[in-house]
């Protein structure tokens, strides 16, 4: 029986149970939103610093303009996105009503510079955007006001919907995210780790498993050198590696990655005079160009004839406004190889970062979604059994279905064996848990779904093999760590995780036997 079929079980049954206690309301329509929870797409918040290039990720990762950015503060309240055929927003006001607005209000409830003649911006807990883009069928976002916003609403709504520093009347809503993106530039900051661990200490699921980390803005923040000849993401990943070389950010996140968004974002802005003057400029050679691009401000200004051959000062001055000069010396790159623009898109996709972190999210948290919903949901019951059991109001028959709700969220937890995955990989990321070598660590990450819930993926076998060639592989692994949990002079923890291991090939085997007898 599956992890999600269990999880619903135990729903499903106390949602019976509180039928028959007339004081079982709260804890009913708890269950019931949990269950829904479970069917639905993995959402994932968006966080960080004032300027941190959020929203400009958001619409580089959608392949589309949607969220205002600009060099001034922006962001004025939460926007969830999530998946729909056709694009149209929802308005969420603090005293819970709703109301359906025009798409093409977005910037009229999101940007600040619209309070004047919008007054109940300011009464907005969120804004949901219905959009037909294809990365939200698996993944819902929720876009962010900076933490450090020098507007105390902006930033008390991130810290709300997050349950960071949030008042008791938010916890309901703050539990929304069930896994996060921090985006910084440069380096994280001391502010930076200190809301990372608030986030950990107050959301119920908040993990390395479920938390990501982004160092945004690598074209244009002194990482990335023009005359280098590497892109801005190859530059950064000096950057990355060091903040992932401190213990406590290892502890906060599962990874860093660097992207530009800004190049993805201007691409989808750009117009069709834009891409003439893109078209003249790559007849430019690549090396004059750099040189042209060396001083930003001076290649958007001169009216020099050096320039002229890379088009008048407005249409320069809008291209480093839209794509920077990554953007343009990459564009011009690939109009020289002959590239469509559809492939162009494709090819800034990759080189800027955006790719691999939406490859990351699917593989990491699309993988594990049921594993973190699961993580979250019990945490969440967890505490509202706590609450029930030291209320001196709520009733003996509710105590009573509270402590058998109690009984099987721990059964399950002892008896599921991704849930004892989930204990070893809790090990892992906070880090005590070691392995040998990098096989063992590489064998660990497969078994448990990093890279896919195939038996080919969680073996680390490329394309496909008979099913009798991957049980003699299987068992080799049963084998091999049935051995290394044997051993008496390890840690517990690794023991402990090595048994665990031992026991997921065994399930393995179990279901390609039953698949061979078919």
């Amino acid at each position: 029986m599956s992890l999600r079929t269990e999880v619903f079980g135990l729903l499903d049954n106390t949602l019976q149970l509180c039928r028959e206690c007339p004081d079982a309301g709260e804890l009913s329509q708890s269950l019931k939103e949990m269950r829904t929870r479970l069917e639905t797409p993995l959402r994932v918040a968006v966080v960080g610093i004032m300027k941190a290039g959020k929203s400009t990720f958001m619409n580089a990762l959608m392949g589309v303009d949607i969220l205002y950015t600009g060099s001034l503060e922006t962001t004025y309240t939460v926007c969830w996105f999530r998946y729909g055929k056709t694009p149209r927003l929802t308005v969420c006001f603090r005293d819970g009503e709703e109301l359906d607005a025009p798409f093409e209000d977005l910037k009229k409830w999101s940007v600040r510079e619209y309070e004047a003649e919008n007054p109940r911006i300011n009464d907005v807990k969120y804004l949901i955007i219905h959009y037909p883009a294809e990365v939200l069928k698996t993944l819902e976002f929720i876009d962010t006001p900076g933490l450090n916003s020098v507007y105390g609403t902006d930033a008390q709504n991130t810290l709300d919907f997050l349950s960071i520093k949030g008042s008791e009347d938010t916890i309901q809503e703050a539990g929304l995210a069930d896994a996060v993106i921090y985006a910084f530039s440069h380096t994280a900051s001391g502010f930076d780790q200190e809301i990372l661990r608030a986030f950990h200490d107050g959301a119920d699921a908040a993990s390395p498993i479920n938390s990501v980390g982004l160092l945004t803005k690598v074209d244009a923040t002194g990482i990335w050198n023009l005359l280098d000849g590497n892109t801005p993401v190859e530059a950064a990943r000096a950057v990355t590696g060091t903040v992932m070389q401190n213990a406590e950010m290892k502890r906060l996140l599962f990874t860093v990655l660097p992207v530009c968004a800004k190049v993805c974002e201007g691409y989808a802005q750009l117009e069709e005079q834009d891409w003439q003057a893109l078209t003249r400029i790559s007849e430019v050679k690549q090396e004059d160009l750099q040189d042209m691009l060396f001083d930003a401000e001076l290649f958007a200004t001169c009216e020099e004839d050096f320039f002229a051959c890379a088009g008048n000062a407005y249409s320069r001055r809008r291209l480093i406004g839209l794509v920077g000069q990554y953007g343009i010396l990459e564009i011009a790159q690939l109009l020289r190889e002959g590239r469509s623009r559809e492939e162009i898109g494709a090819q800034l996709q990759a080189r800027c970062g955006i790719q691999a972190v939406r490859e990351l999210l699917y593989r990491h948290f699309g993988n594990r979604t049921c594993l973190i919903k699961t993580r979250y949901i019990f945490n969440h019951l967890r505490g509202l059994i706590h609450r029930i059991k030291r209320d001196p109001a709520a009733s003996a028959h509710l105590k009573e279905i509270g402590g058998q709700l109690a009984e099987g969220i721990e059964g399950l937890m002892t008896s599921v064996q991704t849930l004892k995955e989930l204990k070893a990989l809790q090990m892992y990321y906070n880090g005590q848990l070691r392995f040998l070598d990098e096989e063992e660590r590489q064998d660990f990450l497969r078994i448990t779904g990093e890279y896919g819930r195939s038996a080919e993926e969680r073996l680390g076998v490329e394309g496909s093999l008979p099913v009798s060639e991957l049980t003699a592989l299987v068992q080799k692994k049963i084998s091999q760590w049935h051995g290394k949990s044997g051993n008496w002079m390890m840690p517990g923890s690794y023991v402990e995780a090595a048994s665990i291991l031992a026991r997921s090939y065994e399930k393995m085997y179990y279901h390609l036997n039953a698949l061979s007898e078919e």
